[in-house]
């Protein structure tokens, strides 16, 4: 890991070249569904996994849109023939917008030789979880620990939500069901890159999940030291991928800090 993060710019106009670097440099590079602006070849999210295609390198697409009771039916993808693949991926549970669920499965044809993950926390636990309700014996070993959810979360959480308005016990539900929806994504990152012995993984994911100090990459690095990239905004002069690290040890396990200079964490 270097000492110091890096922190590399990236307009509209990025060159194949530019994407290879991306490619080579960063162990997990996280790209915005919401960016997907079609299907072409052209395509910023195509031109990406071009990049990684020819790089040579092994590598893994994770996808914020699928749940993860589909993980099943993303592992068989590798043993289907073609149309069976293809009938497979037709029902699969996908969310977001007509566009990203069509890349999403457009790219699932395309690699279903690949090792895909399904990110996306179950609603039924979300909603328990929020609701502070008991939770079942099976479902409790899918609860994630051992994150540090970033200080002054839940007094920001209402303005950058748009749920001024609530009152403090239906903000205090949605807040604890962002954490669990984010950690939960998280540690299923984590846990596959510390068996993948060095491949490489792509993320698809919301853009507001990948926000700087309190999205994936913040919490994926509290546990990992990972190179981490994301695509960043692309309004005049901000347009760049920021590659995130950092460095420390507490109490053995080691620490890491968004290089943007995020809020310090806190235990929950």
């Amino acid at each position: 890991m270097p000492n110091q993060a890096s922190i590399e710019q990236l307009g509209r106009g990025a060159s194949p070249a530019d994407f290879a670097a991306a490619v080579q440099n960063a162990d997990v590079i996280y790209f915005p569904e919401d960016r997907i602006a079609s299907a072409g070849r052209s395509d910023p999210a195509a031109l990406l996994l071009e990049a990684f295609g020819q790089s040579g390198l092994p590598f893994a697409i994770g996808w914020g849109s699928i749940v993860a009771t589909e993980q099943g039916a993303l592992d068989a993808l590798a043993t289907k023939g073609a149309a069976a693949g293809h009938a497979l991926i037709a029902h699969l549970d996908v969310a977001g917008s007509g566009r990203a669920r069509e890349h999403c499965r457009a790219t699932l044809r395309e690699t279903a030789a690949l090792r895909h993950l399904a990110l996306r926390c179950p609603a039924g636990l979300l909603a328990k979880w929020g609701a502070a309700a008991r939770l079942a014996p099976e479902e409790e070993p899918l609860i994630p620990h051992g994150f540090a959810s970033p200080a002054g979360g839940l007094a920001e959480f209402p303005a950058r939500a748009g749920t001024a308005g609530e009152n403090a016990r239906s903000l205090t539900s949605d807040y604890r069901t962002e954490l669990l929806r984010l950690q939960f994504a998280a540690e299923i990152i984590v846990r596959h890159l510390r068996e993948a012995n060095g491949a490489k993984l792509l993320v698809f994911a919301d853009e507001a999940d990948l926000a700087a100090g309190r999205g994936l990459p913040f919490y994926v690095a509290q546990k990992l030291p990972v190179r981490q990239l994301v695509f960043g905004p692309d309004a005049p002069g901000s347009a760049r991928m920021r590659l995130l690290s950092g460095r420390g040890r507490k109490n053995g396990r080691a620490g890491f800090q968004i290089v943007d200079r995020a809020p310090r964490a806190r235990r929950d």
